[in-house]
């Protein structure tokens, strides 16, 4: 009796797996035949609503569930429009795992951007974000910082989490080829510092980024410390802190630039402070 229960139930299951699956592509092949403004004017007016205008040339539907997007253009009422070579928008039930169902992913050139969110991806609880090969120019719509600064970003991986009070909280790390900032200074030698392979470490706690390693070099000589971007989500009022270790100053090219050896220095280092879309640098010796 027992064989037979358990035969039972092996084959009732696997009717309803059967079921599942041709229902499944059932639905698929429905909405494969639909045109394709079907699903782009709810898109359109998602976005409205949030106060975005969005168009493209041209879309098509991914199997299983989502869409891709040639030449996508994003345009904040207010701001500056935002292009995209490609861009893909899907749903996929692998990322229920780890309860980040959503993807996006946008290429231009060689930079590329990946989010994966939970499932509310216009308010989601959790992100995870990835950046390569973007660079200032890329986000300039965006984020229109001064001429002086300017970065390439290699890879920068951010997974971040909202808490029950609704705080935001999670953890990173990421490579920029280079990042230069200018240096206001009346009394500096040099209007701008630029810093080459610059690796980082942060978590975000409460709207703010502590940045708990930095490292990288400038001008041969290797430079290390900590910083913080408070409220990194609205640049325009974000405040920017680091204090930054120059090693060896007299070693490399700086001491030349700055005369450090006339001057007996024997430390050297770099504060940043300002906004995330207009930081400057200060050089200190003692």
């Amino acid at each position: 009796m027992r064989a037979n229960s358990g035969f039972a139930r092996g084959r009732h299951l696997i009717a309803t797996l059967g079921i599942l699956l041709f229902a499944f592509i059932l639905l698929s092949t429905f909405l494969y035949t639909l045109p394709e403004e079907t699903f782009l004017s709810p898109l359109r007016s998602s976005l409205s609503r949030q106060g975005i205008d969005f168009t493209c040339d041209e879309s098509r539907l991914l199997f299983p569930l989502g869409m891709e997007f040639r030449n996508p253009v994003f345009a904040p009422r207010g701001g500056s429009a935002v292009s995209f070579e490609s861009a893909a928008a899907s749903w996929e039930w692998t990322g229920l795992f780890q309860w980040l169902p959503f993807h996006l992913r946008a290429t231009r050139g060689h930079a590329a951007a990946d989010i994966r969110t939970s499932a509310l991806f216009s308010n989601p609880g959790k992100v995870r974000l990835r950046l390569s090969r973007v660079g200032s120019s890329d986000l300039a719509a965006l984020f229109p910082a001064t001429a002086a600064t300017g970065f390439l970003i290699d890879t920068v991986e951010l997974q971040w989490k909202r808490t029950a009070a609704g705080s935001v909280s999670g953890a990173g790390e990421g490579s920029f080829s280079w990042l230069r900032l200018p240096v206001p200074a009346r009394d500096s030698p040099v209007r701008e510092a630029l810093l080459r392979d610059v690796r980082l470490k942060f978590v975000v706690r409460e709207g703010t980024i502590h940045v708990t390693s930095f490292t990288g070099s400038y001008e041969g000589s290797p430079v290390d410390g900590t910083g913080e971007i408070a409220r990194f989500l609205t640049p325009s009022a974000s405040s920017i802190t680091f204090h930054l270790r120059i090693q060896n100053p007299l070693e490399g090219k700086i001491a030349t630039l700055f005369d450090l050896v006339a001057k007996n220095v024997k430390n050297a280092n770099l504060r940043i402070n300002g906004t995330l879309l207009s930081p400057t640098g200060e050089f200190q010796f003692f």
